[in-house]
């Protein structure tokens, strides 16, 4: 009977052991994968904020050329903005690269300039070596994309002048993406803006349209200059799209473009690069559809009897709250994850 139970016991003490093991076995596997996933998930992170990182730097202001340089803004804020969020070590592989998206990825569904983001990160276990398993890798890869917006969210459009489609077309060459330059300066021509402004005078490019006239930056019916003053300190109220339509107020006050003038490159240049809404026909008194979102330089504004604002096409605008994907004339959205 003795003989039988310490059987017994040793047959136990056997299944202990086994059971031990895999015991054991299944706590490496929780820790481990748990850290893992945790690994994952801020290499992830890191990559994330890296690429948006360099994104906003693709383009500077005034330029609406990207710079890929691999020395260059974009890939050098994205490289040093890694570090910040994981530790990067010998044993890790980061790369940055910034071009088309395209480029970078045949199979991407659209093609704007982008900055994509790859880190191989070597995590170390803690329980898998027992069974032989020093480390394992984990990859992240993040894409963001830099587009030309079709939507301004409130105070994405800081001076709420529109411009006439027939006088853009004029001083921007939509094949090239381009400001047209005046020949004598190779320079963006500078020409003036205001209600009852037309071409031909002051040698500006031929033709007969009208400029622009200020807007509240809504479809409401609202001729006063105080809501205009308002959207010069604060931007749009609502957001905006291409498409929707604007109201174009009657009236046309000194104190309005005095305003533009302090705001300018003139003054305190809190307005030089404007974001405006084009619209398809300047008539004051209407409401008319935007059918872009231009940038413009604003070198001055004038009251009295010439009643104008002084400006150039520009490229690179980047307005706060501009998102979804536009025509190209100059303005650019903050970056988005695309990837």
């Amino acid at each position: 009977m003795n003989k039988s139970i310490e059987t017994q016991r040793g047959a136990v003490a056997i299944i202990v052991a086994a059971s031990l093991v895999g015991l054991l076995g299944i706590t490496a596997l929780a820790v481990d994968v748990g850290h893992i996933f945790v690994a994952r998930n801020q290499t992830q992170n890191a990559v994330d904020a890296a690429a948006l990182r360099g994104a906003s730097f693709l383009y500077s202001q005034g330029s609406m050329t990207p710079n890929f340089s691999a020395s260059g803004p974009a890939v050098t804020n994205a490289t040093n903005t890694v570090p910040l969020n994981t530790t990067v070590t010998a044993n890790d592989t980061l790369t940055v690269q910034a071009n088309y998206w395209k480029t970078l990825n045949p199979s991407a569904p659209t093609n704007e300039a982008a900055v994509m983001v790859t880190l191989t990160k070597q995590v170390k276990l803690y329980f898998a070596p027992i069974f032989g398993m020093q480390n394992t890798n984990v990859t992240a890869s993040a894409v963001a994309v830099v587009q030309s917006p079709n939507t301004m969210g409130p105070g994405g459009i800081n001076v709420p002048m529109t411009m006439g489609s027939c006088m853009y077309s004029q001083y921007w060459d939509s094949s090239s993406d381009e400001p047209i330059n005046d020949p004598s300066t190779n320079q963006p021509y500078v020409f003036q803006i205001g209600s009852s402004y037309a071409y031909g005078a002051g040698g500006q490019l031929g033709g007969s349209c009208t400029t622009g006239q200020w807007t509240p930056l809504s479809s409401t019916q609202d001729n006063s200059d105080d809501t205009v003053q308002q959207c010069l300190y604060n931007g749009n109220r609502n957001t905006l799209k291409t498409g929707d339509s604007v109201w174009l107020q009657t009236g046309d006050q000194n104190n309005l473009y005095n305003l533009v003038n302090n705001c300018s490159a003139s003054g305190n240049h809190s307005c030089e690069y404007a974001t405006v809404p084009v619209v398809s026909s300047i008539v004051p008194g209407s409401e008319q559809s935007i059918t872009a979102m231009a940038c413009l330089h604003v070198l001055s504004a004038t009251g009295g009897s010439g009643k104008y604002i002084s400006v150039q096409m520009s490229k690179g605008c980047t307005p706060t709250n501009a998102s979804g994907s536009g025509t190209s004339y100059g303005v650019v959205a903050p970056p988005r994850l695309a990837q």
